[in-house]
């Protein structure tokens, strides 16, 4: 099942949109699609793996999948990419100049140049994702978005219990990202991210 971090994978690329972009496209697309995309797109596909093989390698991530278990065992990792992205907008300020909706309208804006060179269901998903992804902000937008992963499952899954189990971790969660997220910066060499600006942030969009 594809990864749902968006937001970290956005704010671990540099303030280039088609970088940005690659750094969404694995979860997005194909791999056989991936490999027509080049330049930017492509080190922003490379750096989404790199993250993505750090990350599932690492111990605290894993500490907070097992979190979830038993219950939620099956879906902890997609579960656990969503609350990383919650506990960062939690710490964005120690990480961006700008705010969360200023940052993913910079991203926002900078599309439509690219629209000609993404299918256009990526085009729309992308775009979707930049309106949305500040929704990880409270665990009702976390459960809120396990619940629509739910519901499109063959086998639809129950996440009514969801908010609950995420409510008695909340603690446990912010621990094992402040504890990650400092080496997966290092990682990528983006240890210096802190109070980044970005370059083109209009929050009217």
């Amino acid at each position: 099942m594809a990864g749902m971090n968006y937001l970290a994978h956005l704010l671990l690329s540099p303030p280039d949109t088609a970088y940005q972009v690659g750094n969404l496209l694995p979860d997005l697309v194909h791999l056989p699609e991936q490999e027509r995309f080049t330049g930017r797109y492509r080190e922003g596909i490379e750096m989404h793996r790199r993250i993505d093989a750090f990350t599932d390698a690492h111990p605290v991530p894993r500490r907070s999948r097992e979190r979830l278990w038993p219950t939620y065992r099956r879906f902890s990792g997609i579960i656990v990419d969503i609350v990383y992205d919650h506990c960062l907008i939690q710490r964005w300020d120690a990480y961006h100049a700008d705010s969360v909706p200023n940052f993913l309208a910079s991203v926002r804006n900078g599309l439509p140049a690219l629209q000609g060179d993404l299918p256009e269901k990526t085009y729309k998903h992308i775009h979707s994702i930049t309106q949305w992804a500040g929704d990880y902000a409270t665990l009702d937008g976390v459960s809120a978005a396990m619940a629509r992963v739910g519901s499109r499952l063959r086998r639809p899954a129950d996440f009514s219990g969801l908010r609950g189990e995420l409510e008695r971790h909340r603690e446990g969660f912010q621990e094992d990202f402040d504890d990650f997220f400092p080496e997966l910066l290092a990682m990528t060499g983006n240890a210096s991210i802190e109070r980044r600006p970005c370059l083109t942030a209009l929050a009217s969009t």
